[in-house]
């Protein structure tokens, strides 16, 4: 979780636990004539883990490959450690190595964490052995158990926090799906209501004003002059019948701007940028949804595969067509092939008698699809 206007919890926890033992450290070290003169090298080294471990941090979600600064900073932040622990003889240095670890569920998969705290221990616990001619298989358990615990309570944290953004996606989904159930609801009322219209009203006046026709030719005088006038309100009525029931056909589209404004805000992992003038409508809640399932996955593989930070999505009405074009910031595998979200989304396209086209560009993915408005020019 991230504060406010701030670091995240766990990253000023790491900072704090961090700066109690620096100076822990620094004061152990102070009356001791053999460890003082190396403060020139400790408080460097120091300043360098921690300052690592905030910049490999510092990011609100750590669920993206490291960049290759950031990868540098935190090989540097774990060789700092050892180079600690070598330097001073003190068992709870250890606690850098923690700190270290608790980043690991964030990046690489649970086993690979695993294996490589087994590895961590052996070298840390093994070298002080060597170095100090004890042995350490008590300390060595101790603080195992600490890396350990400290490793699961991250999975289980990052487990969470992925579920949590699920969540929120699919709760985002409902809410965007539920407006355009919404439209499509009003669009068939408004549909019932012209109908009702055309077929009972329109048919009844027409009966009318015939009928009043008729009568002006059978009547004279004052009630001739009655039923003319009579006739031509009844003409004026239908000719107003008609035209309310053509406003109500006309009114029948769905605004892209809004469904999406509901899919694309606040989505958690990645920022979205987007742009889509407000005036952007479909004629077919068919056409509508499946943009909206399109969009949907896009996000989707966005979060799950390319790991981007970032996402892209700009609507350009055409005519009769809407174009989008869809992409990130993440990068593609050079071996990369086509999968089941792709296939699905030339499906939808496919059923709305659109067209889908996908291209890599420096290194980013890009979706351009094309669907029908359904819209007269």
């Amino acid at each position: 979780m991230k504060l406010k206007n701030s670091i995240a919890w766990d990253v000023l926890a790491g900072l704090l636990t961090w700066f109690l033992v620096f100076m822990l450290s620094l004061w152990l070290m102070w009356p001791n004539d053999t460890l003082w003169p190396l403060w020139p090298w400790v408080v460097p080294l120091f300043a360098l883990n921690g300052a690592c471990f905030y910049w490999v941090t510092r990011s609100d979600e750590r669920n993206e490959p490291l960049a290759p600064s950031a990868l540098i900073c935190y090989i540097l932040q774990l060789l700092s450690a050892l180079a600690l622990n070598w330097m001073l003889p003190l068992d709870y240095l250890a606690i850098l190595s923690i700190i270290w670890v608790s980043v690991l569920p964030y990046l690489v998969s649970m086993r690979t964490a695993v294996l490589i705290t087994l590895a961590l221990l052996a070298m840390w616990y093994g070298v002080d052995a060597a170095l100090e001619q004890r042995s350490m298989w008590i300390t060595g358990l101790l603080f195992s158990s600490f890396h350990f615990f400290a490793l699961l309570m991250k999975h289980q944290a990052r487990s969470e926090q992925k579920a949590k953004q699920e969540l929120q996606q699919t709760h985002q989904h409902l809410l965007a799906t539920q407006d355009l159930l919404m439209m499509a609801s009003q669009q068939q009322e408004r549909t019932r209501i012209a109908r009702d219209l055309h077929d009972v009203l329109g048919h009844h006046l027409t009966a009318l004003t015939i009928n009043l026709q008729v009568a002006g030719h059978l009547t004279q005088g004052e009630a001739k002059t009655k039923v003319e006038q009579c006739h031509q309100i009844a003409k004026l009525l239908l000719s107003d019948v008609r035209e309310a029931v053509s406003a109500l056909r006309e009114q029948q589209h769905f605004s892209v701007y809004q469904a999406l404004e509901t899919l694309l805000t606040d989505v958690p992992g990645v920022k979205v940028h987007w742009d889509c003038p407000v005036d952007v409508e479909l004629a077919d809640v068919k056409v509508a949804q499946q943009l909206l399932l399109i969009v949907r996955e896009a996000l989707t593989n966005t979060l799950r595969h390319s790991h981007a930070s970032e996402f892209y999505l700009s609507v350009t009405p055409a005519g009769h067509f809407v174009q989008l074009v869809i992409y990130d910031n993440g990068k593609v595998a050079s071996d990369w092939k086509p999968g089941n979200g792709l296939t699905g989304m030339k499906e939808r396209v496919a059923s709305c008698a659109g067209t889908l086209q996908w291209l890599v560009k420096d290194s980013h993915f890009q979706l351009q699809l094309t669907l029908p408005a359904g819209l007269p020019l």
